[in-house]
């Protein structure tokens, strides 16, 4: 159940960090843009403290790389392309244990 929230969060993650992007970027926000700001912007922080917290220098790196610079799962495999398709996706899918296990220390989950 956890694992399949921290999916989930690192699938909207760029979605969200354009959003707030978008919204920071405004001279003028309404109410209502103000407040799904305040609720995006410590979400990302916490998604983001979560990867940068996996002790694996290399799954890190992948998590990084997808979520939050954004890139799509192509672009991971080509840059990591000594791995295999299948080791790129266990590594990400190590790596969002490690984030639902983060995020639910964290009690986010």
């Amino acid at each position: 159940m956890d694992f399949e929230k921290a999916k989930q969060l690192l699938q909207d993650l760029p979605r969200l960090k354009g959003i707030e992007i978008d919204l920071k970027g405004r001279e003028h926000v309404t109410e209502e843009e103000s407040a799904v700001l305040k609720q995006l912007t410590p979400t990302i922080a916490n998604v983001e403290l979560a990867i940068n917290s996996i002790r694996d220098l290399e799954i890190r790196e992948i998590m990084k790389y997808r979520f939050i610079n954004m890139h799509p799962r192509w672009a991971a495999i080509r840059k990591w392309g000594r791995m295999t398709e299948r080791s790129v996706d266990r590594k990400v899918e190590e790596g969002t244990e490690a984030v639902a296990g983060t995020l639910k220390l964290l009690g986010i989950l």
